[in-house]
């Protein structure tokens, strides 16, 4: 904060001499400006807006907090409201309207230009915390068959805005989008380039109704400077900017500081003492054991075999832990590594042929052992079946909660090992038990 500014511009306010309050303010940069009359009062700032060009508080209003803002335009004039939103971009104006009661909104919209005040409600139908709430609308798409030279003339005639600089995006007829081409590869170009031969197909892109920390995360993930938007036919709407990001990330910053200096975290969040994490292994056992109880009493009238296949249920469930903890540990450091879904389905598929060849061979392994070493040939091929369809099993319940708890946006690494276990042992007893009595 810098205080000399403040300072001078309390001095100027108390002269009463608006003319000395207009000097002071003409080389204050708008960023410095709403920093500092954060510290005023309401009838100061209703002073400083009464001597501010319209587009020297358009500016100012978009270097402030959305509140704050909302709460300046209250003190402005209908008329003169209406004509700043009008000069601000839609989707400034529409963060400015979200924090105004639906009553003020509304009469400013009406009295702003048509084409603008439907822009400005088009934006305000998305929820403010997706990407359709923080996009920009006034992109230039591009077509693909335009020439280099042609586009540069348009940019010319059409000077994009200074944050929309970065990327050209280029869309089909049906205005879905097709590529996109910087700037820089533009200008390197040869001016009889078509654009469909420079520009990069395989553009990252954002859902509308996405959430708008998803957004965040691929433009932080991919070094984007921006971010299309797109609806559910991948026909562009707009463009998140590098701004915006910041912003999100700025209020979720702020939410969480906020939150844990309120003390107001939940249980599961806090450490666990001893013994909690004690009565939480012994529940899950104790559920692990009624159940697998459950699945023997379930088979009891059909489970019409020989006393060699229960000897082999501690065989059964060892495998079952293993391979549950060894693929559960893999897909945790999957997540932290890089948590998008393309990669998320590579470490699975990896994850489950690794252990499909693993159990495939301690099957062949068992069913030899059986049939030469014990002359127990029907057992063995029945018993080396069911271990490699445990390991399957357990593989998939190792891999498959982590990713769930992710994809519930909880932290995977606080899903449970007793717990998960559990659950792997009571499918990989049922599996055991199903292949024994449909095979055995």
């Amino acid at each position: 904060m810098n205080y000399d500014l403040l300072a001078e511009i309390r001095e100027a306010l108390a002269s009463g001499d608006e003319g000395l309050l207009c000097e002071r303010l003409s080389a204050v940069l708008p960023a410095d400006l709403a920093d500092a009359i954060k510290r005023l009062g309401e009838e100061d700032r209703g002073a400083i807006l009464r001597v501010l060009a319209d587009d020297a508080a358009g500016a100012l209003l978009q270097e402030m907090g959305k509140r704050d803002a909302a709460a300046m335009v209250r003190l402005l004039p209908p008329e003169r409201a209406r004509r700043i939103l009008g000069d601000m971009a839609a989707d400034e104006a529409a963060d400015l309207l979200r924090d105004l009661p639906d009553e003020a909104a509304d009469a400013l919209l009406a009295g702003m230009n048509a084409e603008d005040a439907e822009e400005v409600r088009e934006l305000l139908e998305y929820p403010e915390n997706t990407a359709g709430g923080r996009m920009a609308t006034d992109f230039m798409p591009v077509s693909p068959a335009k020439r280099v030279s042609e586009v540069i003339e348009d940019l010319r005639a059409h000077p994009p805005a200074p944050e929309m600089a970065y990327y050209l995006y280029v869309c089909d007829e049906a205005g879905r989008l097709a590529g996109v081409v910087s700037l820089r590869d533009l200008i390197a170009a040869a001016p009889d380039t078509r654009i469909a031969e420079i520009m990069t197909r395989d553009v990252i892109r954002v859902a509308v109704d996405a959430d708008q920390r998803e957004a965040a995360e691929l433009v932080a993930r991919y070094d984007l400077l921006a971010l299309p938007v797109v609806d559910a036919q991948e026909r562009m709407l707009g463009v998140i900017t590098a701004d915006a990001v910041l912003e999100v990330l700025e209020e979720t910053a702020t939410e969480e500081i906020l939150h844990v200096s309120s003390g107001a975290e939940e249980q599961r969040d806090r450490p666990l003492s001893p013994l909690q994490v004690r009565l939480r292994r012994a529940t899950a056992a104790v559920a692990a054991g009624l159940a697998g109880a459950a699945i023997l009493a379930a088979y009891r009238q059909t489970f019409q075999v020989s006393l060699d296949y229960l000897l082999f249920i501690p065989l059964v469930l060892v495998v079952s832990e293993v391979v549950t903890g060894q693929v559960m540990a893999s897909i945790r450091g999957a997540i932290r590594h890089d948590p998008s879904l393309a990669r998320l389905g590579k470490a699975i598929g990896r994850e489950l042929l690794s252990t499909a060849l693993v159990v495939a061979a301690a099957g062949a392994l068992i069913a030899w052992l059986l049939g030469d070493w014990q002359q127990l040939q029907p057992t063995g091929t029945v018993l080396g079946a069911a271990v490699f369809l445990v390991g399957i099993a357990a593989g998939i319940v190792g891999g498959g909660l982590p990713i769930l708890s992710f994809l519930l946006r909880h932290d995977p690494s606080a899903v449970s090992g007793s717990v998960t276990a559990a659950v792997a042992n009571t499918l990989s007893l049922a599996t055991y038990l199903w292949v024994v009595v449909a095979i055995g």
